[in-house]
């Protein structure tokens, strides 16, 4: 028996070495356009936001729900002065270059992205304090209500290795402390990036990510259609049934945060934008109200988002701070928006360029083209400019060429970080209004907001939001349109659930 037993053991350990190894895991994603940084402290867009999710930690990262959770901060606590926040910090994490993660680097950051496109999310904060290598304090101007949501949207960065590099090179080169390592950035044409197996939280399951932009819609479903990619994101609508109906692959879905809708020109008498007019009409209410009953929502929604978006006159989605239970639903009615053109002195209308995306959000050319059209037709005259979104950022941000502007914005938060960066007053405070693409400009609006920010009461803060949120539509500072519907396309091998931030992260995800 034992002679047996010992061959039957040299047997064992003979199939075992012969026996392939294991296949790591390893996705494609398609995505509908390439991120515009590595560096995450540079731009707050959603997928360089999850490239940067991929590659580093914040403080607290949100679930998929959006809910702030312990990351780098281990707990924190806040002072009886509701101003002092103090962070206990993880031990024995690294960056991706082996050096350790401290304190130093979380205020490097703070800094970092007071001077950035993030710099709303540090609004708030007077100053940060190192008290060790593993204690930070972060003080606060005012009693701030939504500190540790601001702090999620902070990527952690690594301070000797980024001074070292410097910006332009530390792009290139990015080091984090998160789960995925990154390869390679191809630009416009693949990222890689491969499992961080130090990881704090524990190595992903999925050990090699490979990101494809397909900015093309068709070219996007195509590729999952031949089992280029094994999940796309912004599935055309045209071609939801067509997945749905082709074995081995699914749709799903979840509500979108993202709000398409029009920035307006409505406080400069001049407006850059407006074609053969020293001044600018959008300036007058009248107008505005005439611009929001000129569009048809419904049919932008059924004929050209075959059904997968909701029309709205809200800036946020339900449950978020700021949204108004008996706002008004947007009204459709050409006859009134030409009579109300009429009575500002534009009987026979005025001529305007509208600039929007091409290729950035699903089906955005085509819906840009049916609001030129119903503007059009009610005495509002559209000069269509379509714009790739490796440039359409650029061209709008400023806001000295434009003056009517369809685009876009997820809030996972609530109204008043959306109105921050949008439509806060330029130039009055540094850290607010950077996007502020149409000069809005309303003193009581800024107070509001400011009100907002200086509570730590999350229901006070709701209550002033709704009246800001009330008060910009009523004055037609935005025109909302529709919320998006978030298709995602996939491989039934591929276990995904959507999140509410619309990124796809593959160290939640797993392939059978």
């Amino acid at each position: 028996m034992k002679r047996f037993a010992a061959l039957f053991a040299v047997l064992a350990l003979c199939l075992a070495l012969a026996a392939p190894a294991a296949a790591e895991k390893s996705i494609v994603i398609g995505l509908a356009s390439d991120a515009l940084f590595m560096d995450p402290s540079q731009q707050d867009e959603t997928i360089t936001n999850t490239m940067g999710r991929y590659m580093y930690d914040g403080l607290l990262n949100n679930d998929a729900l959006g809910v702030p959770r312990a990351a780098l901060a281990e707990s924190w606590t806040i002072g009886d002065d509701n101003l002092t926040w103090t962070f206990s910090l993880k031990k024995g994490v690294t960056f991706h270059d082996g050096s350790d993660f401290t304190a130093e680097d979380v205020a490097y950051t703070v800094e970092v992205c007071r001077t950035s496109l993030l710099k709303n999310f540090t609004a708030s904060i007077d100053r940060v304090e190192v008290v060790d290598p593993y204690t930070v304090k972060i003080i606060t101007k005012a009693p701030t209500a939504v500190l540790l949501e601001s702090l999620a949207a902070l990527r952690i960065l690594p301070k000797a290795y980024r001074t070292k590099l410097g910006e332009t090179a530390f792009n290139q080169a990015p080091v984090g402390t998160g789960p995925y390592v990154f390869v390679e950035w191809v630009k416009e044409d693949h990222i890689a990036m491969k499992a961080n197996e130090q990881y704090w939280g524990g190595s992903p399951k999925i050990k090699k990510v490979t990101f494809r932009p397909i900015s093309n819609a068709a070219t996007r479903t195509a590729a999952l259609l031949t089992g280029e990619v094994d999940i796309i994101e912004d599935v055309p609508v045209r071609d939801v049934d067509k997945l749905k109906n082709t074995e081995g692959l699914s749709v799903v879905d979840r509500p979108s945060e993202r709000l398409i809708y029009l920035h307006v020109d409505s406080h400069r008498p001049q407006g850059p934008g407006i074609i053969g007019l020293d001044k600018n009409p959008l300036a007058d209410l009248r107008v505005r109200k005439a611009l929001s009953l000129a569009i048809n929502r419904d049919s932008i929604v059924k004929m050209i988002m075959n059904g997968n978006a909701y029309a709205t006159n809200q800036m946020v989605l339900k449950g978020r701070r700021g949204y108004v239970e008996d706002m008004p639903a947007p009204k459709y009615d050409p006859e009134e928006a030409k009579k109300l053109l009429a009575e500002a002195g534009y009987p026979e209308g005025f001529k305007v360029y509208l600039d929007a995306p091409n290729g950035r959000y699903p089906n955005d050319g085509q819906v840009a083209q049916a609001l030129a059209s119903q503007l059009t037709k009610a005495g509002i005259l559209i000069e269509l400019r379509l714009h790739p979104k490796t440039t359409f950022f650029d061209f709008v941000r400023p806001g000295d060429k434009s003056s009517l502007v369809m685009t876009g914005w997820s809030e996972p938060i609530d109204v008043g970080e959306m109105a921050s960066v949008l439509f806060y007053t330029r130039g009055k405070n540094p850290a607010k209004g950077g996007s502020n693409r149409g000069h809005y400009a309303n003193p009581g609006f800024d107070a509001l907001v400011d009100e907002a920010d200086g509570t730590a009461d999350p229901g006070k803060r709701r209550v002033i939001l709704e009246k800001a949120a009330r008060m910009i539509v009523d004055d037609g500072g935005i025109v909302p349109l529709y919320f998006q519907q978030d298709l995602y396309g996939k491989k039934d091998a591929v276990v995904f659930e959507p999140r509410a931030d619309k990124s796809i992260l593959a160290y939640d995800m797993d392939v059978k």
